[in-house]
């Protein structure tokens, strides 16, 4: 019996000390909460696949925001390049990854090597994820490893005022909302 009442106690004070750990690591990276629709999305100011700075309060026009996971993932690719059929009138396409500028490139390259076109929109490089985590698209599943920072699979339409008007932020990466499904929240958007 006395063995038992030990591992019992080396159970309870293990679960101690690691709940006391997490809660001391915590940062921004925990935030896993994203964006609601009706609130006002966070400033963005990242450098996109030119050089050049996007800031999102310096914009006056619909946007569509997409969080892909990173250049090697195939089900963001096809997304992306399924992108090129949305014609941007009146409003413009971002997508966000933690991926450098030199893999932005690399990701346009290969969504145009399908013979279908290039992308008309631009990438932006997260580098360090804060503005993944701001939204609250930080996906915990990668936390710790080589890929940590990449957000879940998410899409956010906001109108001209920064205020989200539709959102899908997907649990599965290899599930994705329809072209359709994102034109209504377009559609809300320009309202």
């Amino acid at each position: 019996m006395k063995f038992v009442e030990v591992i019992a106690f080396l159970l309870l004070a293990t679960g101690s000390f690691f709940d006391t750990f997490a809660q001391g690591i915590s940062d921004d990276r925990t935030r896993t909460q994203p964006v609601k629709v009706g609130q006002v999305a966070p400033e963005i100011s990242l450098v996109n696949d030119a050089g050049n700075l996007i800031k999102l309060s310096s914009l006056n026009e619909p946007v569509v925001l997409v969080f892909y996971r990173a250049y090697w993932c195939p089900f963001c690719i096809r997304q992306l390049a399924e992108f090129r059929t949305l014609k941007q009138d009146g409003f413009r396409i971002f997508a966000i990854s933690p991926d450098p500028i030199d893999r932005l490139k690399e990701t346009k390259t290969k969504i145009a090597k399908d013979g279908k076109g290039e992308i008309s929109f631009s990438l932006l490089s997260d580098p360090g994820s804060k503005t993944v985590n701001d939204f609250g698209v930080y996906d915990p599943t990668y936390a710790g490893q080589e890929v940590d920072g990449i957000p879940r699979a998410a899409i956010f339409v906001l109108d001209k005022d920064r205020k989200v008007v539709w959102a899908n932020v997907s649990m599965d990466y290899k599930k994705r909302p329809t072209l359709e499904e994102i034109k209504e929240g377009i559609a809300l958007a320009m309202k």
